[in-house]
C-alpha cells in the first residue's frame, strides 16, 4: 500500500543513492571494487560514512522550490508540517514558487501567512539553489535538504551537499534543524 512506503533521502551525489529515512547508508559489502569506488567517492564528497543513519544529521540549509518541486501542492504538503512550528534558528530556508501562478495560488489560500508565522519568507520564482546561478548558493562543506531533482557534485553551490527529500521531509527538518521523518512530528 502507498501509505506503507516510508520516506526517501539521498545520500550520495545522484539521485539514485537513496534509502528510506530511518534506513542506513549501504556499507561496501558484497559490492564489486568498482562499485565500491564509486560509492567511496560519493560518501567522501557528502562526508557521510557506511552504515551511518542520516535522521538526525544537522541540515545547514532547507530548499523548497524550483520548477520540478515549487507547484502548489508541495507548498500545501510543505505549510501542513510547518503550522503551529517555527523555523529551527539554525537553518537558512529558501522556499521559491515555480512559477508566478503558484506564488500567486499560495496567497490566495493563505499559506503564505502560515509560512510567515512559521518564521519562513517567501521567495520569488526563480531557480534559486536549484541550479546555484544566483546568489542563492550554499556555500561549500554546508548540508543542505533539498526538493531540487538532481544532487550530483556543486549542483546547489561549489562544494556544496545535498540531500533530496520531499516536501514534508524538508519542512520537518527546517523546524527541527535535522533531518526529520515527518511522521515522527
Amino acid at each position: 500500500m502507498a501509505e506503507d512506503i516510508k520516506p526517501r533521502i539521498t545520500y550520495g551525489t545522484n539521485p539514485g543513492a537513496g534509502i528510506a529515512i530511518d534506513e542506513c547508508i549501504p556499507t561496501y559489502d558484497g559490492l564489486s571494487e568498482a562499485e565500491k569506488a564509486q560509492l567511496k567517492a560519493q560518501l567522501d564528497y557528502m562526508q557521510f560514512q557506511p552504515g551511518e543513519k542520516l535522521e538526525g544529521h544537522p541540515v545547514d540549509y532547507c530548499f523548497l522550490g524550483a520548477c520540478t518541486n515549487g507547484r502548489i501542492e508541495d507548498f500545501r504538503a510543505f505549510a501542513s508540517v510547518v503550522k503551529g512550528k517555527k523555523k529551527a534558528e539554525n537553518v537558512t530556508a529558501w522556499l521559491v514558487p515555480g512559477s508566478w501562478l503558484v506564488r500567486k495560488q499560495i496567497i490566495d489560500e493563505g499559506i503564505d501567512k502560515i509560512l510567515e508565522e512559521a518564521g519562513f519568507e517567501l521567495r520569488l520564482p526563480s531557480c534559486s539553489a536549484c541550479l546555484a546561478m544566483n546568489p542563492d548558493k550554499v556555500p561549500a562543506g554546508k548540508l543542505a535538504i533539498s526538493t531540487s531533482n538532481r544532487n550530483f557534485v556543486g549542483r546547489q553551490g561549489p562544494g556544496a551537499r545535498t540531500v533530496l527529500a520531499s516536501p514534508l521531509v524538508v519542512a520537518a527538518s527546517a523546524v527541527t534543524g535535522v533531518i526529520t521523518d515527518p511522521r515522527k512530528l
